[in-house]
């Protein structure tokens, strides 16, 4: 799988640098394993909610669905956005850089992808820090049973932001292995990914 994968990279990108290709392999595992969290994930909230359903017409509703529902969208969104900044599909103003030329293009680019690492990064740790303070409280006053565990919800931020970071550093330094080997880097491609 992971030789198709190498060929399918280069083939996509050809003559990419070999920092670039080994990170963007390394990005495109990572990408694949949120793409079936995400899906696992659908799969459990339409479980979740049907089961709610069925349960709510035949007998005492599902205990704590909503918690469950809740916790796993929470997820899905942060996780969702991590894979989109896999794709380089998160939103971003970059009408101006369309009109600059190549290397200015490139380097707006990089600034941009830099500055929405540092924000990503300020989230991580106040992230954490909500986590932390979560898993105190829920050392004292104990835990609720759900299907979706507490400490995965109290840390949909936390894993979210993370992977989200990942991605943005994985792309500069993909920018910058192509900046340094004197060539620019492709641009993203726009649509659906």
């Amino acid at each position: 799988m992971i030789t198709r994968l190498c060929a399918d990279l280069a083939e996509k990108f050809p003559g990419e640098p070999v920092v670039a290709r080994n990170v963007r392999l390394v990005d495109t595992l990572v990408g694949l394993a949120e793409q079936v969290v995400l899906f696992a994930m659908l799969w459990f909230l339409v479980f979740v909610t049907v089961t709610w359903f069925v349960t709510a017409k035949v007998s005492q509703p599902l205990e704590g669905a909503s918690y469950d529902v809740r916790y796993t969208c929470f997820l899905v969104a942060m996780i969702g956005g991590a894979f989109a900044a896999h794709h380089r599909r998160l939103l971003s103003m970059d009408f101006v850089s369309h009109f600059l030329p190549g290397k200015i293009k490139c380097w707006t680019r990089l600034a941009n992808t830099a500055f929405a690492a540092v924000i990503a990064g300020v989230f991580v740790k106040y992230s954490y820090r909500i986590w932390e303070s979560q898993a105190a409280e829920r050392h004292t006053r104990g835990a609720h049973e759900h299907w979706m565990p507490e400490a995965g919800a109290n840390a949909a931020m936390l894993i979210g932001s993370s992977l989200l970071l990942f991605h943005l550093v994985v792309q500069i330094i993909i920018d910058l292995d192509y900046i340094r080997s004197g060539k620019l880097p492709p641009e993203p491609t726009m649509g659906a990914a």
